[in-house]
């Protein structure tokens, strides 16, 4: 009895815990049975609703979407080669437009006619120094040379042409002496009988009225030996005139050599307006020779140069001394970019712009030195006393009230003409 009677008092506290819980939660609805006839094929069957988890339909696949996308990712790669191999091929033009290559590029044509004076071997021995192609064929005006630059194509098809070759549009034409004062005679003479707001005949000096692709093109003259064919010419008159029952009709001398040098100066400022044409005068062909020479590396650099001006801040320099001081994080390079900043000013040594580095270790700490000071005049002369070690002559010197007056008008005016330096 006793037994059961315990039994009894136990089974009915564990049945009034589980009532107390049964009140304290309340019992969980029973999910709604799907409807339709969706949900009952997919009941009877046993596969998952066509609903997903929070009742959302699921997105049906298009016919041909899967090889749309792949497409899509084919054409992509695609696309990524193509500029990988752009960059490779314009890295390795750029390569080859590089100042030290440049020249082998570059083949120098001239006339035949240019080698008929027993004096350009001389040039031809320059033009042969230079790396660089060199060939004799006829021009298209005589006595004349031409530029062409041989390119890698690197662009082009596999049966296509390996090189392209490019006109320069610079033509250099050598005048012999007798000839270009002839001329320049014909040219000041139109002068005289045209009306003054027409335009000079430039066609006389340099034909090029019927020359294909002349507009396009940049000509210069060059004369070798033009005084000395004057002085020669000019002895020869005043022979003549001393002994006349010796002078002969064939040997009278043309107008052009009454030319002065008034008038020879005038037709070249005519030149150089009208037809954008620079004329060189030369004493001998070493001289001519050089300036070819001068000329081809010139046009040689062209394109490299282009391209370095079409980049961002084109006027920065480049090598190690020209890119500045590095600044780490915990501030070490700053003193260093403060003296480089106070050499700037016009006629200061690096000696100097360390001493008032020393003395003022920061902007900051020489603005605030200004500040202290209680007149003008003693702020103008802060720096003038600072000692400058000097390593050549061994005596130290100070900064001077000049350069102490730049800095502190520097350092605290708000007007941006004002000029610093009065010697100027």
């Amino acid at each position: 009895m006793a037994g059961s009677e315990r039994c009894g008092s136990g089974c009915e506290a564990r049945r009034a815990a589980a009532w107390a819980v049964s009140e304290s939660e309340p019992e969980p609805e029973s999910e709604p049975e799907p409807r339709g006839p969706g949900a009952a094929a997919a009941a009877a069957t046993g596969s998952p609703s066509a609903e997903g988890p929070a009742g959302r339909p699921r997105r049906r696949r298009v016919p041909g979407e899967a090889a749309a996308r792949r497409r899509e990712r084919e054409r992509r790669k695609e696309q990524q080669a193509l500029e990988k191999r752009r960059r490779r091929e314009e890295a390795a033009a750029w390569q080859l437009l590089r100042p030290e290559r440049c020249l082998r590029l570059m083949e120098v044509c001239a006339d035949p006619g240019l080698l008929k004076d027993p004096g350009s071997d001389a040039w031809v021995k320059i033009l042969s120094s230079l790396d660089c192609k060199y060939s004799f064929e006829p021009q298209a005006i005589p006595c004349s040379i031409t530029w062409r630059r041989n390119m890698p194509n690197t662009l082009s098809s596999p049966d296509g042409p390996m090189v392209k070759t490019e006109e320069e549009k610079e033509v250099l034409v050598l005048v012999e002496p007798e000839d270009f004062l002839k001329r320049l005679f014909s040219l000041t003479q139109s002068f005289v009988n045209a009306p003054s707001a027409s335009q000079p005949d430039l066609n006389q000096v340099l034909p090029l009225a019927g020359l294909e692709g002349s507009s396009t093109k940049t000509y210069s003259l060059a004369v070798v030996g033009l005084d000395a064919y004057r002085r020669r010419n000019q002895e020869q008159g005043r022979q003549q005139a001393l002994s006349p029952g010796k002078q002969r009709p064939s040997s009278q001398p043309g107008p052009e050599l009454s030319m002065t040098q008034e008038e020879i100066l005038e037709a070249l400022v005519v030149l150089q307006l009208w037809g954008n044409m620079e004329v060189l005068f030369l004493d001998t062909w070493q001289e001519f020779g050089q300036h070819v020479s001068a000329l081809t590396k010139a046009i040689a650099k062209r394109p490299y140069k282009r391209q370095l001006e079409s980049q961002e801040l084109p006027f920065c320099a480049a090598g190690a001394w020209a890119s500045g001081v590095r600044v780490e994080k915990d501030g070490t390079g700053l003193w260093q970019v403060w003296k480089r900043q106070i050499q700037q000013f016009n006629r200061v040594s690096p000696a100097t712009a360390a001493a008032i580095a020393e003395a003022y270790p920061s902007p900051s700490l020489l603005l605030q030195a200004y500040q202290e000071c209680s007149t003008e005049d003693e702020k103008r002369l802060l720096l003038s006393d600072i000692p400058v070690k000097s390593d050549i002559s061994g005596k130290d010197r100070c900064i001077g009230p000049d350069l102490s007056r730049r800095i502190y008008l520097f350092m605290v005016s708000t007007d941006p003409d004002l000029v610093l330096d009065l010697s100027t």
